[in-house]
Formats: structure tokens, C-alpha cells, sequence
């Protein structure tokens, strides 16, 4: 029963609502919306040749960080890319960050300088974002990142973190194998201590292995956690378990075999692990809704013992991983 000019002011006053909307509100929440810029790419379109990824943030890890991935990278037949990001305040526009890239520029120089020396084929980009752990998962699709290394620090002090802000993301979201190192003050690795209990991460684990241990002349021995005063039947099990992780460690790397009696798995390894100069240990499967990254033992390793930790984790596959990209 109204009359058609009160249709049309309706009309007309949604219209006119509609673009004060896109043109105010829609500004305002890009410009607050975390952004990532590449400013060495001529195109959007992703990399068509598969590579390794390896982030670089903290100067006195890049070779270390180098020296783990190159062999990962020509193990696999691909390329190796170093990348870093410059971070800018959210409030300033995303472009303005290529101000700042210099800051950066000395890690990817020191990058090809270890790379030059040593004749190694290594390409570098560099990436500006209002959220590190955003740049370095673009950079890791940008780049079609079959694997990922990243450096960290050992810890953080936030109470719903496990390793920290970009590393706990980079982990649930990462789509591709990733190997996350925490260095201790030894950065020559001679001596490997390999913990299983089996499965696809300790499998990934050992390949990853047999091709870093050759680069640090490393030996390997391999570990399974067994109760004080264990049964021969569980030693026997163990020792099987061992045995069928190494058997994916080539033959030609020194490898040995030890049991680790203690109450616990993780207090185990961290303990067993003072010995080595590295421990690799690969993620646990957790169940799915379960807030664990890496699973308990993992990261209990990764976090208290005193020797550098490699944390394995295999790709989970693009379903998994979707799920838990909408979970945030």
C-alpha cells in the first residue's frame, strides 16, 4: 500500500548507504586488514618449480640454518630460497615498508656470500608484511615450498603460546614439511641422537637424516624410550623399533643403537641428549582437536633440553590442513 515514491527513496537511500560503505568502511578495513607485499616479484602467479624454504631472521644462524637446508634441498632435486622479512606497523601502508628493507638486506647478503663460497646454487627474496609469520607463508607458496626450516629461540613467555606467535602459526598452517631448529651454542653437529617411536615424522626424520648427517660428517644413534627395569620382550620390541627408523638412514653414515631406561619419555631424551650435539625428533601424531603442535613429548624436548633440537613435522595433507587454517 505505499506509494511508489516512498519505494524509490528506499531504493535510493540503500543505494546511497551501499557506497558510503565501500567507499569509507571497506577503505578502513583493508587498511586494518594485515597485508604482504613482494617486492622482487614481477607477477602474483605463483613459482612453477618446487624449493626449500629457509626464513632467516636472527644474523648468527644463517649459516647454521644454511647448512641444514641445502642438503634437504638436494636430496629432494630442488631449489633453495632464503628469505626474510621486514615487518611494519600495521597502521602504515604496506608499501612503505620497502623503506625499510635495508635492515634486512644484510642477512640475505650474508646468505649468498656462504652460498658463493662454497658454490652452492641459492636464490633469495625478500618480503614485506604487517605480520611476519603472513610473509613467511606467503613466501612459502609464492615459492611452491616443499619444505620449510626456520630457526627458534627456545621459548616465549606467552601463556597460550608453545613457541611463540609466528612459530605456533607457522606450524598449524604451513603447508608443507617443516623443520623448526632450536640452536644451542654448539653449531657443529658431529654427534646425532635419533629418538622413535615410529610413524611418518620419525620416518621423515631419518630421510632428512641421511642426507644432513653427510654434510656435518655426522654419526646417528638411534633411541627408543623403555621403562626401568623393562621386560627383554619390550627391549626386543624397542630395539626393532630402532632398527626399522635407521634402516631409512643410508648405510654408508655411522649408525648405532641405544635404549634409554626412564620414567619418562621426554625427561629421557632430554637427558640421554646431553650427550649429542643435536637431537632429531619427529612430531607426535596427536589427535586432531587436541592443542598440541607437535605433540607433548616434541615439544617438551624442543623446549627444555639443553642441546640444539630439530622437530621434524611431515605435511598433513590439504584437507587437515584446511581445517585448521578455518580454525584459526
Amino acid at each position: 500500500n505505499l506509494q511508489p515514491i516512498a519505494w524509490v527513496l528506499t531504493a535510493g537511500g540503500v543505494g546511497v548507504g551501499r557506497l558510503l560503505h565501500e567507499a569509507i568502511a571497506e577503505k578502513k578495513a583493508a587498511h586494518l586488514e594485515p597485508q604482504v607485499l613482494l617486492p622482487g616479484r614481477l607477477s602474483s602467479e605463483p613459482d612453477r618449480e618446487p624449493s626449500v624454504v629457509v626464513a632467516l631472521h636472527n644474523p648468527d644462524n644463517v649459516e647454521t640454518l644454511l647448512r641444514l637446508a641445502y642438503p634437504v634441498a638436494q636430496q629432494r632435486g630442488i631449489r633453495l630460497i632464503a628469505v626474510t622479512v621486514v615487518v611494519v606497523p600495521r597502521q602504515m601502508p604496506i608499501h612503505e615498508g620497502i623503506r625499510f628493507a635495508h635492515h634486512k638486506e644484510p642477512l640475505l647478503d650474508a646468505a649468498r656470500k656462504f652460498a658463493a663460497e662454497r658454490n652452492l646454487e641459492l636464490e633469495t627474496d625478500l618480503v614485506v608484511a604487517h605480520v611476519a609469520s603472513d610473509g613467511i607463508l606467503s613466501a612459502v607458496g609464492q615459492h611452491q615450498a616443499e619444505a620449510l626450516v626456520m630457526g627458534w629461540k627456545g621459548y616465549t613467555n606467552a601463556r597460550d603460546r608453545v613457541f611463540g606467535e609466528i612459530a605456533d602459526r607457522i606450524i598449524r598452517l604451513a603447508p608443507c614439511d617443516l623443520l623448526l631448529l632450536k640452536l644451542s651454542r654448539e653449531r657443529l653437529f658431529r654427534h646425532c641422537l635419533l629418538p622413535t617411536a615410529g610413524g611418518p615424522n620419525a620416518k621423515l626424520a631419518a630421510t632428512i637424516l641421511s642426507a644432513v648427517a653427510k654434510a656435518f660428517d655426522m654419526d646417528i644413534t638411534g633411541g627408543y624410550v623403555v621403562p626401568k627395569g623393562a621386560s627383554e620382550e619390550q627391549r626386543e620390541e624397542a630395539r626393532k623399533r630402532i632398527d626399522e627408523t635407521l634402516a631409512r638412514v643410508d648405510s654408508s653414515i655411522s649408525r648405532q643403537s641405544r635404549l634409554i631406561e626412564s620414567g619418562s619419555v621426554a625427561g629421557g631424551i632430554a637427558k640421554a641428549g646431553r650427550e649429542f650435539d643435536l637431537v632429531v625428533i619427529g612430531a607426535a601424531l596427536e589427535p586432531f582437536f587436541r592443542k598440541m603442535l607437535f605433540g607433548e613429548i616434541p615439544e617438551k624436548v624442543a623446549r627444555f633440553s639443553p642441546t640444539s633440537v630439530l622437530v621434524v613435522k611431515k605435511y598433513e595433507g590439504p584437507v587437515k590442513s584446511l581445517v585448521k587454517r578455518i580454525m584459526g
